[in-house]
């Protein structure tokens, strides 16, 4: 165990004590990636729970996923203390890959459940936007429950592989002991694979749905660009599945083990960003953010707001008010009373009090079956407001 664990190219003088390493860019990445992912869970939670008081399978997908995360993290510190990040194997003894070894089997069963958890709880959350009615006659719901499946059972098969590599189990980080292991580096490259099809395939399934909605152009941009964003963990599977051939032909395997849990963080972290994006609405909403842009710019409430038979889309469950809700002010809404609400309060319509000349208008019979049923009269008056 004392023995240099891979031999210095010739001139190269191994360091035990004190190797070069990029620790800092770990702490950085590691820290980054796992605020970002924290920040998601909770506009998640304050938009679904919160808010819309509702708690559904996406929600307890991505706490039990956001668990998993926290065992990569857990390795991915310890990475940092033992042996250190891009640092050359030359420069460890033997007795100093047990500890990594045991770290990398963590960070890799977590990442098998993480991202199935994941692209479930989005690929749901997808078909409650998309899928209305019959969804089991619909292309996207299959192509959805597709890969659902596929991830299910490729996280499951992955875990149960890692764990199997070696027998006994414990020789997978106490390489020393008699085993018997087969080459991990084939359901490595086995599993990159599957996540950069599953993550293209989920960046182009809602886009066909999109384009054939019933708006104009720009808007069908800005959703598209929303749905989109599966395009960064899209990439950085991409990115993971190139450095995985460079780790799985080199023997220096501790130096290129670095770059690979960074590009999986950074997967498993617009994993956690996607399942957030369809929410900023109503939380942008909800906060009165949007309203004091456009006070700020100048721009009318009035005509910003306008309502349109043609152009509601709901993002992840935010659509508009229904009959049963409260609104922010804590009034109910119904087809006889409506409230037109700026940031400052506004003007309070209610119902139209019966007069007896409407009554008697009521019941008064025209020429050709016509009939006038009421009458009203709107006067319109306003006020300059600071």
């Amino acid at each position: 165990l004392a023995a240099p664990a891979l031999e210095p190219p010739p001139g190269v003088t191994p360091d035990f004590d004190n190797p070069p390493n990029k620790n800092g860019l770990a702490w950085f990445v590691t820290t980054f990636c796992m605020a970002i992912s924290t920040l998601c869970l909770f506009l998640r939670l304050y938009a679904k729970v919160w808010v819309r008081r509702e708690t559904r399978a996406e929600e307890i997908l991505m706490m039990l996923a956001y668990g998993a995360y926290w065992g990569t993290a857990y390795a991915g510190y310890g990475m940092i203390y033992t042996p250190g990040y891009f640092v050359h194997q030359w420069n460890m003894r033997n007795g100093d890959l047990i500890r990594p070894l045991y770290l990398i089997l963590i960070y890799g069963c977590s990442y098998s459940a993480v991202l199935p958890l994941l692209k479930t709880a989005i690929l749901l959350d997808w078909c409650r936007i998309f899928v209305a009615g019959d969804h089991t006659k619909t292309f996207f719901w299959w192509g959805c429950m597709f890969i659902i499946g596929v991830q299910v059972i490729w996280g499951i098969a992955c875990i149960v592989l890692l764990n199997t590599q070696c027998v006994p189990h414990e020789a997978i980080w106490n390489f020393y002991l008699p085993s018997k292991c087969y080459d991990l580096n084939k359901v490595m490259l086995t599993s990159a694979c599957v996540q950069v099809f599953t993550d293209w395939v989920m960046v182009l399934l809602p886009q066909r749905i999109i384009w054939g909605l019933q708006m104009n152009w720009q808007k069908k941009i800005g959703i598209s660009v929303i749905f989109g964003v599966g395009l960064l963990a899209s990439i950085s599977a991409s990115v993971r599945l190139a450095t995985t051939v460079t780790f799985a032909h080199t023997a220096d395997t501790m130096y290129f083990i670095a770059p690979l849990l960074f590009w999986a963080c950074a997967e498993m972290t617009c994993g956690f960003f996607i399942l957030c994006v369809p929410c900023l609405p109503s939380i942008i909403k909800e906060s009165g953010l949007s309203g004091r842009v456009k006070k700020m710019l100048g721009i009318s409430e009035s005509s910003s707001n306008k309502p349109s038979n043609h152009d509601i889309v709901t993002f992840g469950g935010t659509g508009p008010a229904s009959s049963n809700k409260k609104s922010k002010a804590g009034k109910s809404l119904n087809s006889t009373y409506f409230k037109i609400d700026e940031e400052d309060g506004g003007l309070p319509l209610g119902d139209i009090q019966t007069t007896e000349s409407q009554e008697q208008l009521h019941h008064q019979q025209g020429n050709n079956g016509l009939r006038i049923t009421r009458t009203t009269r709107v006067t319109v008056s306003s006020d300059s407001r600071s």
